[in-house]
């Protein structure tokens, strides 16, 4: 059976407005944070839950066990219980609210026993939330990264004290304390108060409204001190009719889909401007399906339809992690070969897709990024740019200790040349990113260290542009010898940045037309068929060349007097018409086909999977990190472009 979660830990607040994080503080090797769970043992508890067969107690139990089976061995976790010690009569009242029991305290887990306590554990009296948070952060350590994690299905009965006070005296404590919250199945009042204790210590709310969706977002509030991909931006909705889409300005917002859901969105656009439309879904360890796809689709004013989509498909999201679509929309800059009825200013809506060919109801966090690059005025800067920037020689020294991020919006700052080295634990997948200015390019290499009867795993590196366009990516099977990757010997690189690099037919090429930030990806997935409690080494060789150079000069929107862009010979994204649709790729994610990657190792382990029938541990480290204080750019990371007026 896969293990479909693995640390118990919780995710930091959704950013109010469009950020990027700056280089994490760097943490011990290995240290775990703490985290003390309180699970909801009230009578209300006793009802069936929404379509299982049991009870509400029955679906909490069986997704805390799951959450125990994949906890790290070195996990310091605790674990409080309200509600199963009285009865609910009102003779009862006085010591019901006082009846939260430490199950275990906050120490390494002993999973056993832990299981052992809520296997036993039974449904029958008062709510005392209030007090429940009071006892659970005394568990905790005074200072540095601690979480307390909230599962609840109903309102507090029991106050004074009443819950968002209690939050909001936690948060004196400091800011490294976080209450994050699940709703089982409550009604908007319970929810609102649970809400309020969330945002009150800097945690995050979920709704979970049956048994597997209780399992989903426990996966992935317990993920976070995984280093788990934690989603930012500003909350929106978008709409299942095109015509009512959002307006979105440049920056960085965040929704949620479900995988056979239509999200529309809208951006105004003017003349000579070039939209880059982002879509990035988030996955939970053990997703109910390996297979996902995230399809990007535009249509111009008035709904014209403009035969250009992106879609890329994942076949590996049962580890969890990232699938990010990036549709470029240049129909606007002059000389662009676009239909007329979609090369006009006007309103222009951008159609997102999970996967509309399998069913569910799991819906999944979904970061939408829209960059818009205003027209060159003036000069373009140097001619593209062919060749791909190398090792000038091998990389030697001293490896520099890191710690990544586990986002796009977290990813760890590289200061250009060197060697870098961290652990890497199974089930993660980690972000770096490079500063490359006008005339620079880069070349990478990673390294997974060598680890005796090291579980078999596959892993992969990738390549983003500052745009989250993949630009490269190699994938293989890890079986406990030092693999490098890519395989094929080469380093994965790019051609020194030129704004007409966009104009090449190699995607590499064409995909390294902007400067800023470039993200580099390590991931190792789940374990194939035992537990994995340490880490492997894992290094990344840099290499910037290239001196900075003069780029293209911007104007401002609409301006007539723009340079003419050569008319592109392809396209980021993939044209397509009512009877066909090119432009999917393969693997997780696999690369165009200049990429040098291979599917091989990755068929060969789904099939010992099959065959063997063998389970997936996924083990990974919690870290001790204070989220950074994140810088705004005016039009996304790393990016000089005008602000748009």
């Amino acid at each position: 059976m896969i293990r479909r979660f693995a640390a118990l830990a919780a995710v930091s607040a959704l950013a109010a407005a469009f950020s990027f994080a700056n280089a994490p503080t760097a943490a011990a090797e290995g240290e775990l944070s703490p985290v003390m769970v309180v699970l909801d043992s009230s009578g209300s508890m006793t009802a069936r839950d929404a379509g299982g067969t049991g009870t509400r107690m029955d679906a909490a139990k069986r997704a805390v066990g799951s959450m125990v089976d994949g906890l790290p061995a070195q996990a310091q976790v605790g674990l409080a219980i309200y509600g199963a010690g009285t009865g609910s009569s009102g003779a009862e009242k006085a010591a019901g609210c006082r009846d939260v029991r430490v199950v275990q305290p906050v120490q390494t887990v002993d999973k056993a026993a832990l299981k052992r306590a809520v296997s036993a554990t039974k449904a029958s009296g008062y709510t005392p939330i209030g007090q429940a948070l009071r006892t659970a952060a005394a568990q905790l350590p005074k200072e540095g990264q601690r979480s307390v994690v909230l599962v609840s299905d109903g309102e507090d009965t029991c106050a004074p004290p009443q819950p968002c006070d209690v939050a909001k005296e936690l948060h004196q404590q400091g800011v490294d304390l976080h209450v994050h919250a699940i709703g089982f199945r409550v009604d908007a009042k319970a929810r609102a108060q649970l809400a309020c204790i969330a945002q009150n210590t800097g945690g995050t709310y979920h709704d979970a409204s049956d048994a597997d969706s209780l399992l989903g977002v426990l996966g992935r509030v317990t993920e976070r001190a995984l280093r788990h991909y934690e989603p930012t931006g500003k909350p929106v909705t978008g709409t299942k009719d095109p015509f009512t889409a959002p307006t979105l300005e440049p920056g960085q917002y965040l929704d949620t889909i479900d995988p056979v859901e239509e999200r529309f969105y809208a951006a105004d656009l003017k003349a000579g401007e070039t939209a880059y439309f982002a879509a990035t879904a988030v996955f939970p360890r053990g997703n109910p399906r390996d297979i996902e796809v995230v399809d990007v689709r535009i249509t111009g004013p008035g709904g014209a339809d403009c035969y250009t989509s992106e879609r890329n498909l994942n076949t590996r999201a049962r580890d969890g992690g990232s699938l990010t679509s990036v549709l470029t929309w240049n129909g606007l800059a002059a000389g662009s070969s676009k239909t007329k009825a979609c090369s006009v200013p006007g309103k222009y809506v951008f159609k997102v897709t999970r996967d509309a060919n399998q069913g569910g109801t799991d819906r999944v966090p979904v970061e939408i990024q829209l960059r818009v690059e205003p027209p060159v005025t003036g000069s373009l800067g140097e001619e593209a740019q062919q060749n791909l920037v190398g090792f000038a020689q091998q990389p030697a020294g001293a490896v520099k200790p890191v710690r990544a991020g586990g986002s796009f919006n977290e990813a760890t700052t590289l200061d250009g040349s060197g060697r870098y080295g961290e652990t890497i634990y199974y089930g993660e997948e980690l972000f770096y990113r490079v500063k490359l200015d006008w005339g620079q390019g880069l070349a990478y290499r990673v390294t997974f260290g060598g680890v005796p009867k090291g579980p078999t795993a596959n892993i992969r590196t990738a390549l983003y542009s500052p745009v989250r366009a993949d630009i490269k990516s190699d994938t293989t099977a890890y079986t406990g010898s030092t693999q490098i990757l890519p395989s094929d010997g080469k380093p994965i690189a790019t051609p020194r940045t030129a704004y007409l690099n966009r104009n090449s037919a190699e995607q590499t090429v064409r995909k390294s037309s902007v400067d800023g930030w470039y993200y580099i990806v390590a991931k190792l997935g789940t374990a194939f068929g035992e537990d994995s409690p340490g880490g492997l080494p894992v290094t990344i060789d840099v290499a910037v060349a290239g001196d900075k150079v003069a780029g293209p000069e911007y104007g401002a929107a609409g301006d007539t007097e723009a340079t003419p862009t050569p008319t592109p010979t392809a396209s980021d994204s993939t044209p397509s018409s009512p009877a066909t649709e090119a432009g999917d790729k393969v693997g997780d994610v696999q690369p165009a086909k200049d990429d040098s990657s291979s599917a091989l190792p990755w068929i060969l382990l789904g099939l010992v999977l099959v065959l063997a029938a063998v389970g997936v541990g996924v083990v990974l480290v919690i870290q001790r990190r204070k989220p950074p204080a994140p810088p705004t750019y005016p039009n996304g990371p790393g990016q000089n472009w005008p602000t748009r007026p």
